[in-house]
């Protein structure tokens, strides 16, 4: 007999007027094969398809969606009920500044600047709304638009002054198929990809924290590399600190940080994060349950370091999308837990979306603070880099191969800022 399939869907998505909003499934049934089963998407507006509910709205309004799962007997085995919130774009009557904070998913400010094309220019597709008066700010720019983006960071990267990534310059010839892979120096201490260049690589800790920078020598590969041969280091440097770090008071301090990028004000602060949390997950031997908690109160201390400094301030979490499910997690991680098993980081991903949600709705927090559930918004089984390779050792057919596990394609990152457009609007209508 099926058991329960437990159904996520957030308390309500923000739809815009003109603008074509889709959920896929596979991203809020938490099953290993959800397409196993009978899915029934309900509402008044819209089109049920076998892989997601599509919506092109033409008017304001306000309309349920229901997705229910039922097994060949048709007994409903989940279910979950959402609001669909349609607005239309409305040019703010003020100058708006937006932060978008966030991990390796931001740091080449893909799709923040796309985020920026729909809202302030003109023309393209979509097409842009030309809201000349919204700016995008930070430390980081693609194309002159400000981001905050770093990769494999995590809420605690943002709270504290941890020891970062190392920078080293290191002519190689590793592909997309060898991110996150892991390495030693001359050591014994571990590293694992972050960032692939020609001459540049850039390197987490994985193991300890504290380790020094290799200052030269070679790395050796440990594990889940497709290109093995050693990397020689040429120099290294550390990546720079926290942004948001005061040298002067020695402090988290996001006014001073605003003055050191130019901006009296931040309106709108968009946080992505949370996909690093399963790597550090390895050296925590709680539940998901109970490691989604620690999470949550990472991210508390965060949103109220923000908020303590810019009073008026809005928040938006965003939840991360899953990761591959056509093969790029075995490319990047191997044949090892917790990467292996791609059923429990969807229950990771769905707890992480609950706290996520939890926190927002909180008595303090719900007034500011709002979650936005980018997860079902996201195509994972089309979002990532991809390959055709043989469906077996001794066949010449081939099928779709994804090359990486968690970084998805430019266009992948597009539906990150589609999710994020939408609630943006939506935001600066009241402004």
């Amino acid at each position: 007999m099926d058991s329960k399939v437990r159904v996520f869907l957030a308390k309500q998505y923000d739809l815009v007027v003109g603008d074509t909003f889709q959920l896929f499934y596979k991203s809020v049934i938490e099953a290993p094969n959800p397409y196993c089963y009978s899915i029934v998407a309900l509402s008044e507006k819209g089109k049920a398809f076998p892989r997601y509910y599509e919506f092109t709205p033409q008017e304001e309004g306000q309309h349920e969606l229901s997705i229910s799962v039922y097994n060949a007997e048709r007994r409903l085995l989940g279910s979950a009920k959402t609001i669909l919130n349609v607005v239309s774009a409305v040019k703010p009557s003020k100058p708006v500044n937006v932060l978008c904070i966030g991990d390796s998913l931001t740091s080449n400010g893909v799709w923040v600047k796309e985020l920026q094309r729909r809202i302030a220019e003109t023309g393209g597709t979509p097409e842009g709304h030309g809201f000349e008066n919204v700016k995008f700010v930070g430390s980081c720019t693609k194309d002159e638009v400000g981001f905050e983006g770093y990769g494999g960071w995590q809420w605690n990267n943002y709270s504290t002054v941890i020891p970062g990534a190392v920078w080293v310059k290191a002519p190689n010839k590793k592909t997309v198929e060898d991110q996150h892979s892991l390495w030693k120096d001359e050591n014994g201490n571990v590293w694992q990809i972050e960032t692939l260049q020609v001459d540049y690589l850039k390197l987490n800790r994985f193991y300890d924290d504290n380790c020094p920078k290799p200052e030269g020598g070679y790395l050796t590969h440990y594990k889940n590399a497709v290109n093995t041969e050693p990397i020689k280091i040429y120099s290294s440097s550390e990546e720079k600190p926290n942004p948001f770090y005061d040298e002067e008071t020695k402090k988290i301090d996001l006014k001073s940080y605003m003055k050191r990028i130019g901006v009296n004000n931040i309106d709108v602060v968009y946080i992505l994060l949370g996909s690093n949390g399963l790597m550090r997950q390895i050296a925590f031997e709680n539940t998901r349950h109970d490691y989604c908690k620690i999470v949550k109160e990472e991210a508390r201390e965060v949103i109220d370091l923000i908020k303590r400094d810019i009073p008026n301030v809005k928040i938006k979490i965003l939840a991360p999308q899953l990761p591959s499910c056509k093969g790029g997690m075995g490319n990047n991680y191997g044949a090892e837990l917790p990467f292996a098993d791609y059923y429990d980081i969807l229950h990771y991903t769905t707890e992480l979306n609950m706290v996520y949600e939890e926190l927002s709705l909180e008595d303090g927090y719900k007034d500011f603070l709002e979650f936005i559930h980018m997860t079902a918004q996201f195509d994972t089984e089309y979002g990532y880099p991809h390959t055709v390779k043989p469906v077996n050792c001794r066949s010449t057919i081939t099928e779709w191969f994804d090359t990486n596990g968690y970084h998805p394609t430019p266009e992948g990152r597009y539906q990150i800022a589609d999710a994020v457009y939408r609630n943006l609007v939506k935001e600066l209508g009241k402004m």
